[in-house]
């Protein structure tokens, strides 16, 4: 089973962020990257699926600049056969649409019998790109993925989908398909550091516009359908002020608010032997009326 799977490469969101001066896009310059967390959840699952039907391969593809080689070595660490870059500067700036053109154009080049995307990128939270490149090849989408069973030679699998409130769906598509993974399908394995070394020294094929064969036209929606007005960042929430009762003394609270709100608890400890405890404590939980 040959197995498609796209990466992204994203901002640390716990590393600090700041605007360029026009407050339309990140400062780039020190920001920290990283693998987009789904979708390293994605390329395990592919391999595991590899591993288990002991044929195939897992080949991963990324659109972005020469910064995300760096995630795909880290996700070939994993285990998967091979990487493509997609690398233009026509991509610069792709919105989700002109990425699903791009990265659907280069699945057309390719055989699969199935493709695994994360569920949402954490920078823009849109979890559009997986429909739009299932929509553009025409093949079933199941979304929210938590569990996969496909069986080795099978041109069917059975998913299992995270729906809202806690409930779960079982889905049997036909292959080829796309699927996009939820959390809590699996937990990504460390790589050793011999498979770290040899991630490092895999050859990634990396293909242009041209070579894709795409008219600038085909990647440049963006400019027209979608403009970015501007990037704020978010506002602190403001720390809740403790206010005492009115009806206390002004000493009292004064003493409160001088406290910080924090008042010393009373409590009762039972001292004794078995006997004396266990009658005080009945004592108190008739007092209580805890129990009759």
């Amino acid at each position: 089973m040959n197995i498609l799977v796209c990466v992204k490469q994203v901002p640390d969101i716990s590393s600090v962020t700041n605007l360029d001066s026009g407050n339309i896009s990140i400062e780039n310059e020190y920001l920290t990257c990283i693998v987009n967390p789904y979708d390293m959840l994605a390329v395990e699952e592919a391999v595991r699926i590899r591993e288990k039907s002991n044929e195939g391969q897992v080949i991963l593809l990324s659109l972005g600049r020469s910064s995300a080689l760096d995630t795909l070595r880290e996700c070939l660490s994993l285990g998967a056969d091979k990487a493509i870059l997609l690398s233009d500067a026509d991509f610069d700036g792709s919105d989700s649409y002109s990425t699903a053109v791009v990265l659907a154009e280069a699945i057309k080049q390719m055989e699969f019998d199935l493709i695994l995307c994360g569920v949402r990128a954490v920078d823009t939270n849109a979890g559009q790109v997986g429909s739009l490149i299932a929509s553009m090849l025409d093949i079933p989408l199941v979304s929210a993925v938590t569990n996969i069973d496909v069986s080795p030679g099978s041109q069917k699998l059975i998913a299992h989908r995270k729906l809202e409130g806690g409930n779960r769906e079982v889905i049997e598509t036909s292959l080829p398909a796309l699927l996009t993974v939820e959390a809590g399908i699996n937990v990504p394995r460390y790589a050793s550091l011999p498979v770290l070394i040899a991630a490092q020294r895999k050859t990634i094929e990396q293909l242009g516009r041209t070579e894709l064969g795409l008219a600038p036209e085909q990647i440049r929606s963006r400019d027209t359908a979608l403009q970015k007005q501007g990037l704020s960042i978010p506002k602190p929430r403001p720390k809740k002020l403790f206010t005492p009762d009115s009806n206390l003394p002004a000493a009292e609270r004064m003493r409160l608010i001088m406290s910080g709100g924090i008042s010393e608890k009373k409590t009762d400890v039972l001292q004794g032997n078995p006997a004396e405890i266990a009658a005080n404590l009945l004592k108190y939980l008739k007092q209580e009326k805890i129990v009759p």
